[in-house]
């Protein structure tokens, strides 16, 4: 009986053995397909939150197009301070403004015109400037005005109406006493035959 022989495997030049009895059969396979790996999904990392605007440390107001609000005023200061509270963002507070500043603006144009008739009737009724003096007494201070006044101080004083505060018209009035009436003659008459009146002291004045 005969002894079934097996083949040694082959060795290589440094007596290592170059195959081993798996890796060098011929074996007639078809190479395994290798699936494609899939990329890692990399995790979107949570946006971070950002912060709400809110309010600036100080707004910076504009006048509407067309409106002439006082962005300086007491009552736009004090919206200001109003806003900021309720953490509104410039822009927010800005729409606001806008949308009030048509009533500020009437209501600070009415305040206005109550004082100023406020004050005419104290000039009428103070026993120094008032009166049945009063006419001869706007004569007077018309007359510093213009010889001491400049254009743009009876303006101030006829567009803000301080013209009919009675402190000013006092001031004029001692002003021209103590400067003398002969200072202000013209020609041979003198204040008292000068036909003034409140007209005669300031343009848009409530004397009149």
């Amino acid at each position: 009986m005969s002894e079934t022989q097996t083949e040694t495997p082959e060795t290589n030049n440094e007596g290592q053995v170059a195959e081993s009895l798996l890796t060098g059969q011929e074996v007639d396979q078809q190479p395994q397909e290798q699936q494609p790996q899939e990329a890692p999904v990399e995790q979107e990392q949570p946006a971070e939150a950002s912060e709400p605007e809110g309010a600036p440390e100080s707004y910076e107001f504009k006048a509407s197009e067309g409106g002439d609000l006082d962005v300086d005023s007491g009552a736009v200061q004090a919206f200001s301070e109003v806003a900021k509270e309720l953490n509104l963002t410039q822009d927010q507070a800005q729409s606001v403004l806008d949308k009030v500043a048509p009533a500020l603006k009437q209501q600070n144009e009415e305040y206005i015109n109550t004082l100023r008739s406020e004050w005419v009737e104290s000039v009428k009724a103070d026993p120094e400037i008032g009166g049945d003096q009063l006419q001869e007494n706007l004569g007077k201070a018309v007359r510093v005005l213009d010889a001491f006044g400049t254009p743009e101080l009876k303006s101030l004083l006829g567009e803000t109406g301080l013209g009919d505060n009675p402190e000013i018209i006092r001031f004029l009035v001692r002003a021209h006493q103590d400067i003398g009436e002969d200072r202000f003659l013209t020609g041979s008459q003198s204040d008292k035959e000068q036909p003034f009146s409140a007209r005669d002291f300031y343009n848009n004045s409530k004397m009149n």
